[in-house]
């Protein structure tokens, strides 16, 4: 189980920075979670022109970074400006806004259930895919949850497995992670079906042998 804990507490707001400066600095620090505890405690209100400009800011840098390539900049500003609509139009930031499932289709490769909470995040279980490794799929939620601004959280894997999309047009999911285990079966074809509602998601003891 992974903690981490970087809230504004450890954070050097300076000596005489008004509290809507604090949280100003923490948004375009990406610590939302921090920020939003702010705003709360001192009941400062947040205009949606406002956290608009900073959301459009967040996009432009998006666009920015994809013309240099830097694919992995851009995809956090993009995970910013969606916690920051949140923020804006619902007054909250919560685990929701972290997508349940990221399976491209047509991928075949490793895949890993992870469960996560924290002071902003209902306990949930969320499907990963992407990497070479199991572990580095952990790793890579790890910083995905800290693009939206998150803090303090907890990250547990629950185990590993392989998908892959045959040309038939089902989902087969097989095998298990070396390190962590076979993922809970059940769980991870309901969260797969969700995702694709119209394809047909199955787990096979002989796929891939």
């Amino acid at each position: 189980m992974s903690v981490t804990n970087t809230s504004a507490e450890n954070q050097d707001p300076g000596k005489g920075e008004a509290p809507l400066q604090q949280v100003l600095r923490l948004i375009h620090q990406g610590l939302l979670e921090s920020a939003k505890a702010l705003v709360d405690r001192h009941d400062i209100a947040l205009d949606a022109p406002a956290l608009t400009g900073l959301i459009e800011d967040c996009l432009q840098r998006v666009e920015a970074f994809q013309i240099d390539g830097d694919i992995r900049s851009g995809i956090r500003y993009q995970r910013r400006a969606a916690a920051l609509a949140m923020l804006r139009d619902t007054g909250h930031l919560s685990g929701t806004v972290i997508p349940p499932v990221e399976l491209p289709e047509g991928y075949c490769g490793k895949i890993m259930l992870l469960f996560m909470q924290g002071d902003c995040i209902a306990a949930r279980t969320c499907l990963r895919s992407g990497d070479d490794w199991h572990r580095e799929i952990l790793r890579s939620f790890k910083d995905e949850v800290r693009d939206y601004g998150f803090e303090t959280f907890q990250i547990s894997p629950r185990g590993g497995a392989f998908a892959e999309f045959p040309p038939d047009g089902s989902i087969v999911l097989f095998g298990a992670s070396e390190e962590f285990g076979r993922c809970p079966r059940e769980d991870a074809i309901q969260l797969i079906q969700a995702a694709f509602p119209d394809k047909r998601v199955h787990w096979s003891d002989a796929a891939g042998m």
